[in-house]
């Protein structure tokens, strides 16, 4: 059973504050607790106890009732406000009806099996959790091979639902709830088995490892259970790539390329007398498909296994002091500089349109004043981002680089202690072995502190005032040295080779899980590529071509309007009025800008998820950069397609 405190899910929150603020709404509390109490099913119930979450299920019930029937009642108030205040077309006013009923349904659906699907993505996402936690078990186990020892040391160092089950799984050994150590590891095992079936079969080899009498056969054993880990994990992650190509496929053609390529027969369809206002499109392109496409690109995320999450970077950083004052003055500054952009093309047509810069007209002048309004968006939301995460990119780049090397530092130090040189010496020879690195001058410290103050091993390394450490701020690298200072107390040889083969470890994990990214290159590439260069590209040139039909039918329109009405041509007899454009067409430039936003949006997200696991500084940084690419990308594609289709006109 994966542990989640309550504090961490805002579902849990919702289900609360719903219950009770708003109970008085119920006409009788105690016949719907029966009630909701009756209508849940047993794998309701056991998603409730795996999740952790303290809920009942009247509470999660009256939580989905309440925030669907607001949002009905919400979109009623919107569109009796909407309607009286303008009116639109019959297809708009049929579109808006059913998304006011639709979207309450889904989010009743949604929050109703809110459990149920948080259940399966956190069973999932644990998969990810075991390479790392047996690791931790695996070394710890080769230095004190006491099992209980090992569960508690990988337990503390990981906030992960994993490491959190085995304190789980130890505080309930020592309230005498388990017989013994083994009857505990082999419940935990079982309970684990039905998610993992690789994972217990590593736990009942490092179990066994315990009454192995010769140490090689029992370091031999610790190592067959950690590849059994670490070469399943690999295979996971190989056969989700393998899945993905067919759902990748689709999200790229039926949800991004087709819609852009319709696009441009938008206008042509008004010749059949399908006519549609500026709120169709907007319910179609910046509603409706956003929210599909969204739908099904979260669909595919939440089958992929987590596996070595970033580390999380917390704002008590020193290199992010202020960050909350960078922040305000990143949003005033990025907001002044969005308005200056949007205001620019009016100020430009105060004074005459020098140039013909904007257009005016259909294929008219270079750009087209949407594009202004779309720049101003995107540069400022890219400006913020940029000045926002990019102190959180520059040190998880940091240590990412760190653990890197971490591991050849390691190997060096490991033989320099085997040798019999002291702690002090070994890591300084460590240190100007590896010159040039950010983790020789954390070595060099450590070194410092041995020697001017005396300090011992572990608080050289981890005082939280002095110590080499207290600034990195990587799980594995600090994890890893604290199985150091245990080996420290060994013989020289018997340390040297423990850490030695510590450094083995890191190794392997950071040859798994570049396999794992290579894995994945393919689609993380593709979609990447997709969304800062493909997408706006095709929607340039689809812009372009629709504008090019406007303005034919515009120019037949006209020569129709010359000639009298019993001779103007067709059986349906066209009048001049249905060819002309219902949407404006800076208006309609400006709704497939926004579309165009959100799916770069939401492709960023969805390749960054697949890459890296969904890291939120990360992902903020990668639209930051990617946002004002795509936006450039289109605008140069719209602007030299007008150029080249002005000709064929």
């Amino acid at each position: 059973m994966v542990s989640l405190s309550n504090e961490e899910n805002w579902y849990y929150h919702g289900c609360k504050f719903t219950f009770r603020n708003f109970s008085w709404l119920l006409w009788n509390p105690a016949s719907f607790r029966k009630k909701a109490d009756k209508a849940v099913s047993e794998e309701y119930r056991d998603s409730l106890v795996y999740t952790g979450l303290d809920l009942e299920p009247y509470e999660t019930a009256f939580f989905a009732y309440t925030v669907s029937g607001f949002m009905f009642l919400c979109f009623l108030i919107a569109d009796f406000i909407i309607f009286r205040l303008t009116s639109f077309e019959a297809a708009t006013l049929k579109i808006t009806v059913a998304i006011s009923l639709i979207l309450p349904l889904l989010t009743l659906i949604y929050l109703s099996e809110y459990l149920k699907i948080y259940s399966r993505w956190m069973k999932v996402r644990s998969l990810g959790d075991m390479p790392e936690i047996l690791s931790y078990i695996v070394m710890s186990m080769k230095l004190v091979p006491n099992m209980e020892v090992a569960i508690r040391f990988a337990g503390e160092s990981s906030d992960r639902p994993l490491a959190k089950d085995l304190r789980k799984m130890l505080w309930n050994l020592h309230v005498r709830e388990y017989r013994g150590m083994d009857d505990a590891t082999l419940e935990f095992a079982n309970i684990w088995g039905k998610n993992s079936e690789y994972f217990k079969r590593a736990l009942h080899l490092i179990k066994s490892s315990t009454s192995e009498p010769d140490e090689a056969q029992r370091v031999i054993t610790l190592n067959r259970a950690l590849d059994i880990v670490l070469e399943n994990t690999k295979r996971l992650m190989e056969n989700f790539a393998s899945k993905l190509k067919s759902p990748t496929y689709i999200l790229y053609s039926i949800f991004i390329l087709i819609p852009l390529a319709l696009v441009a027969l938008m206008p042509a369809i008004t010749v059949v007398g399908i006519r549609f206002g500026i709120g169709t499109l907007v319910a179609l392109y910046n509603i409706i498909l956003p929210l599909a496409t969204f739908a099904y690109a979260e669909y595919i995320l939440m089958q992929r296994p987590a596996t070595f999450v970033p580390q999380n970077i917390p704002d008590s950083h020193p290199q992010l002091t202020g960050i909350k004052k960078k922040k305000a003055t990143a949003a005033m500054i990025s907001t002044v500089l969005g308005i200056g952009i949007i205001f620019l093309g009016y100020v430009w047509m105060v004074l005459g349109n020098p140039g013909n810069i904007i257009s005016t007209a259909t294929l008219e002048g270079v750009l087209p004043p949407g594009l202004l309004i779309l720049w101003g968006l995107v540069f400022a939301i890219a400006f913020y981002l940029n000045m926002s995460y990019t102190p959180y990119k520059k040190i998880r780049d940091e240590i990412k680089r760190m653990e890197i090397e971490f591991s050849d530092a390691l190997f060096v130090l490991g033989r320099r202690i085997s040798e019999g040189r002291a702690t002090e010496e070994a890591f300084m020879h460590a240190a100007s072995t590896m010159q040039g690195s950010q983790i020789a001058g954390a070595f060099e410290r450590i070194s410092l502190n041995l020697l001017s103050i005396r300090a011992d091993i572990m608080t050289a390394i981890f005082d939280d005032e002095f110590g080499a450490f207290k600034d990195i701020y990587s799980d594995r690298i600090r994890t890893t040295m604290k199985l150091f200072v245990e080996s420290a107390h060994k013989s020289h040889e018997a340390a040297g080779v423990a850490i030695v083969k510590l450094a083995d470890h890191l190794k392997e994990l950071q040859d798994v899980e570049q396999n794992i990214k290579r894995s994945l290159y393919d689609m993380t590439s593709t979609m990447r590529s997709t969304a800062a260069i493909f997408a706006p590209l095709i929607a340039g040139v689809t812009m372009a071509l629709s504008e090019v039909i406007a303005k034919i039918l515009q120019n037949i329109s006209h020569s129709m309007a010359n000639l009298p009405a019993n001779m103007i041509p067709g059986p349906g007899q066209i009048s001049p009025a249905d060819l002309e454009q219902s949407i404006p067409s800076d208006l309609f430039m400006l709704s497939i800008g926004v579309y165009l936003i959100m799916i770069t949006v939401i492709l960023t997200r969805f390749s960054g998820t697949i890459e890296y696991g969904g890291d939120r500084a990360q992902l903020m940084y990668d639209l930051g950069q990617v946002l004002p690419l795509s936006i450039i990308i289109f605008t140069l594609s719209t602007v030299v397609s007008r150029v080249i289709f002005r000709g064929l006109v």
